[in-house]
């Protein structure tokens, strides 16, 4: 018997039940890839799922009464239902947090991973010495396994000492664009410097990879991820 995911265990049993699942259904929602949310002041449950289309993901978080509120999150619009005593959706109107207008959106996600290529996203801080040393070990990696490196600022980071070391470094200027989006954010890449995430023959492969590796650890870990890629 398959187990339960965590979005149906949140489901399970809940008012509208029936409702619910078909809506996620329709926004193609990926189940079996739910990311339980770290619990907030209140201690209500949240979790998210990516859906079929990069830059889109659903959300399903209890609110009061025990009831549940699902959304759809992207960039640009989030749709928020609630749902009455007759199971009929309403929407609620909400709008998506502001990014620094030079930010890595998901557009840009997007039409890097559409090219088709092999390579790996880095989130990197100045303020953690380790992320930028890894950024050094992670492109020696790339240049002998042929893969491209996206190195993304940690959108929390002071931009005029990332500069300074950016410079010092020798790191790209790219590397001052700051992650922005949703897809890579609600995968994890934003919780923790350095942060790898793999994509390749169009997609975004496995799982965000946070941590510092060496260049023997690193090398293995992403030629076992690209292994059939």
């Amino acid at each position: 018997m398959r187990a339960q995911t965590a979005i149906e265990l949140l489901l399970d049993g809940t008012r509208c039940e029936t409702v619910l699942r078909r809506q996620l259904q329709q926004w193609d929602t990926r189940l079996d890839r739910a990311i339980t949310d770290p619990p907030g002041p209140t201690a209500l449950r949240s979790v998210r799922a990516p859906t079929g289309v990069l830059g889109f993901w659903t959300r399903v978080a209890e609110a009061a009464r025990g009831e549940l509120v699902i959304e759809r999150v992207s960039s640009t619009r989030i749709e928020r239902l609630s749902f009455d005593e007759t199971c009929a959706p309403r929407e609620i109107a909400v709008a998506p947090p502001p990014r620094p207008t030079d930010a890595y959106g998901d557009s840009d996600l997007v039409a890097r991973v559409a090219q088709g290529d092999r390579g790996v996203f880095l989130l990197w801080s100045p303020h953690m010495p380790l992320s930028v040393d890894q950024h050094d070990v992670l492109a020696e990696v790339a240049r002998e396994l042929d893969l491209i490196v996206v190195p993304l600022l940690d959108p929390g980071a002071d931009s005029d000492y990332a500069a300074r070391i950016a410079l010092e470094r020798g790191l790209p200027g790219e590397s001052l664009r700051p992650l922005g989006g949703v897809e890579l954010v609600f995968r994890g890449l934003a919780t923790h410097t350095p942060s790898l995430q793999v994509f390749a023959g169009g997609s975004l492969v496995g799982p965000v990879l946070p941590g510092y590796r060496s260049k023997a650890a690193l090398r293995a870990t992403l030629e076992a991820i690209l292994a059939d890629r």
